[in-house]
């Protein structure tokens, strides 16, 4: 029973990340500006969301969190993670998932407690070497005085391995997943190094604080310093996106600022969302429809209303798996 139980935790952190408020200047939600300052520099995006509404508002929960787990979304992944480590999600202030270039895609569960966390992994270090047991090692580190729990084997065909930063009151963890090659365990430590340096202030901040602070609120909240050739959805020139969701029953409004790298950018952005030709209207499973807008220099602000499909469209698109 002990190994079945450690084997869904460890398959639930793989694919791991992180309240509501009606409009565009309500204070209260995701205060994603908050959030972004405990991510280091060298992270180029980050979500963040309300789990605790997500899983109890029955229609998100059934429209939203039921969809993204048939994906393996971080946000499903971090549902499961938080049931499997036996936290009350209802006393979760808010989760994130962070991901940049060479580094380890790092999650946080805020509110988590030191001791419910680390003796959930005290139960990782009695499963290696148990009978069945995937996992072949665990090992705990000390960097600048934060205890880091190393961890890993090979669960059915696929080797996985794990860096668990567990803090008073917050459980950090990154994942390397091996595809066809060896987990890269020399990224995991040095992504585990860097998020640690920052808990203690001595590198610096995911540089898109700014952008960040202009769309606080909502149930979810996303940042991105944009990579024009990987990232969806995109148009010509995008530099930084983000946004905030605001969830009204079944549906929706989305509330997005752009910033592009130059003004003429920005002016051909909004011709696009004038005409319905807008990537940021559709693409994939995401659909929308235009609210409002506004235009100031390089920086483009606008809301759309979408339904909970186009909801879960989004986030696919923006911070995939």
């Amino acid at each position: 029973m002990l190994t079945r139980v450690l084997l869904v935790l460890a398959l639930a952190s793989a694919v791991v990340v992180g309240v509501g408020g009606p409009g565009w200047t309500q204070p209260t939600g995701v205060k994603l500006d908050e959030i972004v300052v405990q991510y280091p520099e060298g992270y180029t995006r980050v979500l963040a969301a309300d789990i605790a509404l997500l899983l109890r508002d029955a229609t998100l929960r059934e429209g939203v969190m039921g969809p993204l787990g048939a994906a393996r979304h971080p946000l499903n992944g971090i549902r499961q993670a938080i049931e499997l480590f036996r936290l009350d999600a209802q006393k979760l202030p808010w989760v994130a998932h962070g991901a940049g270039p060479n580094l380890s895609s790092f999650s946080v569960i805020d509110g988590a407690p030191f001791p419910q966390t680390f003796g959930a992994l005290q139960g990782l270090k009695a499963a290696v070497g148990a009978p069945n047991s995937p996992y072949t090692h665990w090992d705990l580190v000390e960097m600048n005085g934060i205890p880091v729990v190393f961890t890993g084997g090979v669960f059915g065909p696929i080797p996985i391995e794990w860096a668990y930063i567990p803090l008073a009151t917050q459980l950090w963890f990154g994942t390397e997943v091996g595809l066809g090659a060896p987990p890269n365990r020399d990224r995991l430590k040095a992504s585990a190094e860097r998020v640690v340096a920052r808990l203690h202030g001595r590198i610096g901040i995911f540089d898109e604080f700014i952008a960040a602070y202009a769309t606080r609120g909502g149930s979810i909240a996303f940042v991105r310093r944009t990579d024009i050739a990987k990232d969806k959805p995109v148009e010509q020139n995008e530099e930084v996106m983000s946004y905030a969701i605001f969830f009204e029953g079944a549906a929706a409004r989305v509330r997005f600022q752009i910033r592009f790298t130059t003004e003429a950018a920005a002016q051909a952005a909004l011709n696009n969302l004038l005409t319905g030709k807008s990537s940021y209207l559709a693409q994939d499973l995401y659909r929308a429809e235009l609210v409002s807008r506004t235009l100031s220099g390089r920086i483009l602000d606008f809301e759309v209303r979408t339904d909970l499909r186009g909801v879960v469209g989004l986030l696919l698109l923006t911070m995939p798996s």
